[in-house]
């Protein structure tokens, strides 16, 4: 058969996506022996599938013929793949836009078939929703809680812990940032969120979505909690995306899919996630470009990553272990053994991986190994910088370490984003423990970068305190001699050792000369930031 390498993995991936998607279907079906409404996408999935295999192979016999004892196949790599397949499967019910605007994201129920009566918080102008939107919610027997802005949206949710929160993130400046601290803060983040700029720009469509999502969140936040691993799916055949979630959501796990790399590389920015299943034959990205790409993101540096294909290559499965990959399975594989990889690969990162359990950021290891590596490059200037919050103990024993976990997790998001937009592609962020981090950049971003981050952190620092704290602008507590004292809200101080004058001879010396400047930086009331030559 003359055909390029990528028509042959398109052939093979014709074919051996259906036996996939097959495999997986017998796989679920021999557990799903109670869950009728399972039971019937599983056969209508199998039905499909050996629709598409027969079509394959009808299209392979009526090209075959034999020449000298052999079968020639000569197939024109237009039909590879060809519209003669049968059309994508129905989703399950819940459609599924972007992964980040409702938090539960694996395969769902037909939401219509229960109605639980809920508060809901809307953190919306009362013009965003139509009239008979309002009134279908509340002959639902919804209770509707209206917030006039997102500060007093957060105060709401975090004193009345609604059923569910709608949240416009353009109804003011910071509405954004509140949608992301409704993600993280403890007391609200089992809560689901929904956004409504996700809702489909389609006239009359809106109020049909919005409900839908209302009725599946209200299904999913009784039965998901929100303490589960989390492994993102990056698969463009949707029975097989749906089959991997499937098994997954039965083992206790929580899945997002995404059906192209463009996506994956965006969701990761966003959202953790424990493990990454990648297909390797994406419709916009190769596996292979968006593996190296999520290599290169320090959220996704130190995530494990196992890649899926049709193609039973000696040379691919080299290929994708040398740009990062932790592991390589063909298709068709059994459910038994995907899973039994990826409980392998989760426990293989627990074990071996430097990264910060809270933030997923690069640990101590990794950070030491880069600054080594910037020390041997004895040409080109760099500074690490080392940041730390101030006042993160009184806030930590006043409101708890969940609440300080959740800080820490937001302060990682706020030096990454600052590098990501201000930085160079080599710059690094690492998370040495508790509430210390390290950047690692050139001198010319120096600045910009550690700048913006007092902003970003300074702006979203009120936000993490009740709304009398935020307006008295301090919390009262005890010191370390228990002496009652007046503690300001947390602020960040950013302590950058430049090798410009003095370039160090070893990462002790980077951390040493960065002693001083912290100290001083701890007796100057705010936010400050602080180059060490």
């Amino acid at each position: 058969m003359n055909s390029s390498s990528v028509d042959l993995d398109r052939f093979v991936h014709t074919l051996i996506s259906p036996l996939t998607a097959l495999q997986g279907a017998v796989g679920l079906l021999r557990r799903s022996r109670e869950d009728e409404q399972r039971s019937l996408l599983l056969l209508a999935t199998i039905e499909r599938n050996i629709e598409r295999l027969r079509l394959a192979c009808d299209q392979i016999l009526n090209h075959a013929q034999i020449v000298d004892n052999h079968v020639h196949i000569e197939l024109p790599t237009l039909m590879i793949g060809s519209p003669h397949s049968p059309p994508h499967p129905v989703q399950p019910a819940t459609p599924q836009r972007n992964p980040v605007s409702s938090r539960y994201n694996g395969p769902l129920v037909n939401p219509n078939l229960i109605t639980q009566e809920q508060n809901l918080l809307l953190i919306v102008a009362p013009t965003s929703l139509s009239a008979n939107l309002i009134m279908e919610l509340e002959v639902r027997g919804h209770h509707l809680i209206w917030a006039r802005d997102t500060s007093e949206g957060i105060d709401l949710a975090r004193h009345m812990r609604p059923g569910i929160i709608i949240l416009d993130p353009h109804l003011d400046a910071q509405a954004s940032l509140v949608g992301q601290i409704l993600n993280e803060d403890p007391e609200t983040k089992m809560i689901p969120l929904i956004l409504l700029h996700d809702a489909p720009q389609k006239p009359n469509s809106d109020d049909s979505w919005l409900l839908e999502q209302i009725e599946a969140c209200l299904h999913l936040s009784c039965n998901q909690h929100r303490s589960l691993p989390h492994i993102l799916i990056v698969e463009d055949e949707p029975d097989i995306a749906y089959l991997i979630a499937a098994q997954f959501a039965g083992e206790g796990y929580m899945t997002t899919v995404v059906s192209s790399g463009a996506e994956a590389l965006r969701v990761v920015r966003k959202q953790q996630f424990d493990l990454i299943l990648l297909d390797l034959l994406l419709p916009d990205i190769d596996g292979f470009t968006v593996l190296g790409g999520l290599r290169v993101q320090p959220e996704t540096q130190l995530t494990p990553i196992i890649l899926l294909s049709a193609i039973n290559s000696p040379a691919d499965k080299v290929r994708g272990l040398q740009l990062g990959a932790d592991d390589y399975i063909t298709k068709p594989f059994s459910d038994v053994e995907l899973n039994a990889r990826v409980q392998a690969a989760m426990r293989r990162s627990e074990r071996e991986g430097g990264a910060n359990p809270s933030t997923r950021l690069p640990g101590n290891i990794a950070i030491e190994r880069a600054i080594s590596q910037r020390i041997e490059q004895r040409d080109v200037p760099f500074a690490v910088c080392y940041c730390d919050l101030d006042n993160f103990k009184a806030y930590n024993d006043t409101y708890g370490f969940l609440k300080g976990d959740a800080v820490i997790q937001r302060t990682a998001q706020i030096l990454l984003d600052a590098v990501r937009e201000f930085g160079n592609p080599d710059d690094f962020v690492g998370h040495i423990g508790g509430d210390d981090f390290v950047i690692i950049t050139s001198l010319d971003r120096l600045e910009t970068i550690g700048q913006n981050a007092i902003t970003r952190f300074d702006t979203t620092a009120p936000l993490f305190y009740d709304r009398e704290a935020r307006q008295r602008g301090y919390i009262s507590g005890h010191d370390r001699q228990g002496q009652p004292t007046i503690y300001p809200l947390v602020s960040i101080s950013i302590i950058a050792v430049s090798s410009r004058l003095r370039h160090p001879s070893h990462p002790g010396e980077v951390a040493q000369r960065s002693v001083e400047p912290k100290k001083r930086a701890k007796h100057m009331p705010g936010s400050v930031f602080i180059v060490e030559e």
